[in-house]
């Protein structure tokens, strides 16, 4: 892949206890390549004894058969369900970080030279360049992270297989904004005190925006054609969902260190005159 290629991507199961498992299909639109794997035991996919380690092979298949809200899996930090993530922090550039004290081990390059610092969980205080103000923010010379939309043009976020033809054509209704940044906050309570967004410490912390496809008319319905942005987006024609606010707050029936949204209408499939759901 290159940078700037347009990519379609499937995930699905295939049924089978030794060569079937969860398939991911990337196919690169701008260069006509593509692949795929199938997370199975044939292809070497194992899991592992929490208590020994031993691994077995294993044919890893989704856990649920549909994707409506609660189908998550307990025991991770997020209510992770169909999903798509940003991963930040952990890396600070420069051959000698930002002169602190988890900068340690730090690189020369060749290519980008940094810091990780494994032993205590990344770059933890929020203090290194995915924490500052220069994200995306749709500018000529401000490149864009990602700009995700729907294959068919209907909305952003994956598609569903409909029940009379199979065919991957249905946008799904709910989202869900989250983060779990606050669980890596020293002042993030079990009761939720000081579990905020941005992180004590940060100057910022990019958010999600949807643009719409087609015009700038902020004060238009036709919203049903949008893509999912990543950064510092506002403005005409940009729903950013409250910036930063957009998280929500702790999320204390599920997990103080996380931040979420609660369930809502996904805003970019068609909605009846006068239900806007920006």
């Amino acid at each position: 892949m290159n940078q700037g290629d347009r990519l379609r991507i499937t995930i699905k199961d295939e049924p089978g206890d030794v060569v079937g498992g969860v398939l991911t299909l990337i196919e690169d639109l701008s260069t006509g390549q593509s692949g795929f794997m199938i997370a199975s035991a044939h292809n070497g996919y194992q899991t592992t004894d929490p208590n020994t380690c031993v691994g077995t092979d294993f044919s890893f298949h989704p856990e649920f058969d549909t994707a409506k809200f609660g189908n998550f899996v307990s025991w991770a930090a997020l209510q992770a369900n169909v999903n798509f993530a940003m991963e930040i922090g952990h890396f600070t550039p420069g051959a000698h970080g930002d002169n602190d004290s988890d900068d340690e081990p730090c690189f020369p390059g060749p290519t980008v030279a940094g810091c990780l610092n494994f032993a205590t969980g990344g770059d933890t205080d929020f203090d290194g360049t995915s924490y500052l103000f220069d994200w995306p923010d749709g500018r000529r010379n401000s490149a864009t992270s990602i700009a995700i939309h729907s294959v068919k043009g209907g909305g952003i976020g994956p598609l569903s297989p409909s029940d009379d033809t199979g065919n991957y054509d249905q946008p799904f209704p709910i989202i869900q904004l989250e983060t779990e940044v606050a669980a890596s906050e020293t002042t993030c309570q079990p009761n939720g005190v000081g579990c905020v967004v941005p992180p004590v410490g940060a100057q910022f912390y990019p958010f999600y925006a949807v643009k719409k496809n087609g015009g700038n008319d902020d004060s238009s319905d036709d919203w049903e054609n949008c893509t999912l942005l990543f950064g510092n987006f506002s403005g005409r024609g940009i729903n950013n969902f409250g910036g930063a606010a957009q998280y929500g707050a702790s999320n204390l029936y599920w997990f103080f260190g996380q931040n979420s949204s609660g369930p809502r209408s996904n805003p970019c499939i068609p909605h009846p005159k006068g239900q806007d759901e920006r």
